[in-house]
Parts: structure tokens; C-alpha cells; sequence
């Protein structure tokens, strides 16, 4: 990031810092009733939970697209049909750092929606998370929030949120010393049980992306691969899953995601 780029972004994240104030006491005004029935229905999902023996039915398509989640909420949500995306939350607080004026997957999630008003609810979830932190691996804790409303100019739509931090790799390896194959294994087992989660809760279309292939360092090919062979080796019920990653000159990661899912893609 040059001077001139810092520069611009501190100067944004004042911005982002108020209107997510300002968004959230908005939320918590239009959508009381909403976001209280949303707390209530919220789900959490650990390794304490059993996942039933899945009937041989395929996943019927798989795309790659150069959108962001919010985007392929709007473009890809159906009428009867559940949606649920993929939040590449933060293991310890709820939101991330939305309030900081951050503009991370999960900070833009919450600008778009009542998300945070959802999560800043589960205050003990958090609390467990960060005495539990497992070598910055994290565990295979999840959130489950159905109906969650995003809203896009003047328009609404409901959408399920998946709220599951990846294992962090940079600072697995940074401070922890954990290895390639450490960091792998706890990937794999996280991915599985997000799609696990998504399955149990009958999901139809399934919004993912560069899972943790941003500031937790992991690289977008590996992540692509464990998904594609987990959704090949696996039977799943889904009728679509999307991988909304946007096409940026910062990373690679759409186009790595295209390489692995070349073949997968219906």
C-alpha cells in the first residue's frame, strides 16, 4: 500500500467509523422486531454437533463469479428457495471491526445489513472464542442466523448468514509455529463443517468465496482445492453454490478460484 493509498484509507475509515455508528442505531430503529427474531432463532453450531449420513444427490452447479457477497446476495437470492452466505467472520469479536471503520468481507456485511445487531447479542459465544483460541486455529465454532435482512439502495431481501472465522494462518505461523500441515488440516476440517452446518440447515444456494485467503494468509488455490474436492468426494443437496470473489488487482484470488473450479464449474 503506497503513502498516497494509506492516506486515502485512514481518511475513509473515519468515515466507515460513522456511518457504521450511525448504520447500526438505524437498524436497531427500522428492524427491532426483526433483529430480536433473529437473536432468538440464531443457532450455535460446534463440535458437539452431529451431521446426518447425506443421500447421494450432487450439487447441481457450481460458478465462480467476479462479485462480492453482497452483490451475489442480490443477484442470486430466489423467491422459495434458502440462501445462505458464508461470513469469513472474526474469531473474537462480533462484527470484526466494523465499528473501527474496517472494510473487510464481514465489516461489508454489516454495513449492508442488521448483521451486527444480530451478533453483538452473543457476547458469551465471543467470550469463549477468545480463551479458546487454539494456536490462532481457532475451533469449529459457527453462528447460524436465518433471515437476516440486507438492504441495497432502496431495495430488501432476506439471507441466512453462516458467521465461522477460518483458521488464521498468518498469525498461526507468526507466533505459534504452527505448521503447513497443521494450518491444512484445521482448513479442511473447517471448510467441512461450513458445509456441514449449510447442509443441516437445507440450504439451496450457498454464496462462498476466498475463505481466510485475505489478512489470515491462506492461500486461495489450497482453499479452492479443499472445497473442490469435498464437493466432489462428498455428497451434498445443493442446488447452486457460488464462490462470489471480486476480480481485483490487489490478490489473485478470483482468478486462482477460476484454475481449480475450471472443470467444476456447471
Amino acid at each position: 500500500m503506497n503513502h498516497n493509498r494509506n492516506a486515502h484509507y485512514w481518511e475513509n475509515r473515519d468515515e466507515r467509523k460513522e456511518r457504521a455508528y450511525l448504520h447500526t442505531k438505524n437498524m436497531a430503529y427500522v428492524f427491532s422486531d426483526h433483529i430480536e427474531q433473529c437473536v432468538r432463532n440464531t443457532k450455535l453450531y460446534d463440535d458437539t454437533n452431529t451431521f446426518d449420513e447425506l443421500n447421494p444427490v450432487l450439487t447441481r452447479e457450481v460458478s465462480v463469479v467476479d462479485l462480492d457477497t453482497v452483490s451475489a446476495i442480490f443477484r442470486y437470492k430466489r423467491k422459495e428457495k434458502r440462501t445462505a452466505i458464508l461470513n469469513f467472520a472474526s474469531y473474537k469479536n462480533a462484527g470484526g471491526m466494523f465499528l473501527q471503520g474496517s472494510s473487510a468481507q464481514e465489516e461489508s456485511l454489516c454495513h449492508a445489513s442488521f448483521l451486527y445487531n444480530v451478533l453483538s447479542e452473543f457476547k458469551d459465544y465471543y467470550a469463549w472464542n477468545d480463551k479458546h483460541k487454539n494456536r490462532a486455529l481457532y475451533e469449529n465454532r459457527a453462528l447460524y442466523s436465518p433471515d437476516v435482512v440486507f438492504t441495497n439502495d432502496s431495495v430488501g431481501t432476506l439471507c441466512d448468514v453462516i458467521t465461522c472465522a477460518a483458521p488464521n494462518k498468518s498469525a498461526a505461523q507468526k507466533y505459534c509455529h504452527v505448521s503447513d500441515e497443521e494450518n491444512y488440516n484445521a482448513l479442511e476440517s473447517r471448510i467441512r463443517f461450513v458445509l456441514h452446518i449449510a447442509e443441516k440447515e437445507k440450504v439451496d444456494t450457498l454464496i462462498l468465496g476466498a475463505y481466510g485467503a485475505g489478512v489470515f494468509g491462506q492461500d486461495a488455490t489450497e482453499v479452492a482445492q479443499i472445497f473442490k474436492r469435498l464437493l466432489i468426494e462428498e455428497f451434498w443437496t445443493f442446488e447452486k453454490i457460488i464462490f462470489a470473489i471480486p476480480d481485483c488487482s490487489r490478490n489473485k484470488n478470483y482468478k486462482k478460484f477460476l484454475d481449480v473450479m475450471s472443470d467444476t464449474i456447471m
